[in-house]
C-alpha cells in the first residue's frame, strides 16, 4: 500500500459559512506540527477534531494542504461551494471531514443544507472511493481491485504503449463513476 492518498472535498453550505470557511483555510499553514515557524493558524488546529492524540485529530498520521490550497470558490448565491485537496497518510482525514461537516453545522444550524463530500485516491490506486457525510457520519464506497500493472499488461498485449494510453482516464475515472452511482443510491435509501 502506498503512503499518500489524495482527497478531493467539496463543501457547500451558506454563503455565511463558505465564507468563514474559506477564510479560515486560506490563513492555515501545514507542514510540521505544532506550527513554530510563524503567527499562521494550523490546518489540524482549525479544522481538526478536539482529541489527545493527533490521529484522532485528523484520522490520520500526518496531512498536508495540497496545490496552495482552494481550487474553486463559489460565493456568488445564497447557497455556496468550496472546492479543495489534502494529502494524507493512507486514507482520508475522516475526522479532520466530520470535523468541518460539524464546523459548517454549527453557522447553518444542524439538519439545514450543508453537504460535505468527495472522493479519495492512493497513489497506487488501492483503494480509491467516495463519500458523503451524513448526520456526522460517512458513508463511502471504495474500490481495492484497480491495477497498474495488469493495465499496463493489457496496453502491451493491444501493442500500445502505456505512454499512449492514459490509466486515469481509462480505469480511474469508469471506477469512480461506479463508485459514485453505488454511493448516491445508499444516499437515496437511507
Amino acid at each position: 500500500m502506498a503512503n499518500t492518498c489524495r482527497t478531493d472535498i467539496i463543501i457547500k453550505a451558506s454563503k455565511k459559512a463558505i465564507e468563514n470557511f474559506a477564510d479560515r483555510f486560506d490563513k492555515c499553514v501545514d507542514g510540521a506540527y505544532p506550527n513554530t515557524e510563524d503567527d499562521s493558524p494550523h490546518i489540524i488546529d482549525e479544522f481538526g477534531a478536539k482529541a489527545e492524540l493527533l490521529i484522532d485529530r485528523i484520522g490520520s498520521k500526518w496531512i498536508a494542504i495540497w496545490d496552495g490550497g482552494i481550487s474553486y470558490y463559489n460565493d456568488t448565491e445564497g447557497s455556496s461551494e468550496v472546492h479543495f485537496s489534502l494529502d494524507s497518510a493512507w486514507y482520508p482525514p475522516s475526522d479532520m471531514i466530520l470535523e468541518i461537516f460539524r464546523q459548517m453545522e454549527e453557522i447553518d444550524g444542524v439538519g439545514e443544507d450543508v453537504r460535505v463530500y468527495g472522493s479519495y485516491w492512493d497513489e497506487g490506486y488501492n483503494p480509491i472511493g467516495v463519500f458523503e457525510v451524513y448526520y456526522g457520519q460517512i458513508i463511502s464506497e471504495e474500490n481495492h481491485d484497480l491495477d497498474w500493472s495488469e493495465w499496463e499488461e493489457k496496453v502491451e498485449a493491444e501493442g500500445e504503449s502505456e505512454y499512449d494510453r492514459n490509466f486515469w482516464e481509462e480505469e480511474v475515472e469508469p471506477a469512480f463513476e461506479i463508485l459514485q452511482k453505488k454511493l448516491d443510491k445508499v444516499m437515496k435509501e437511507i
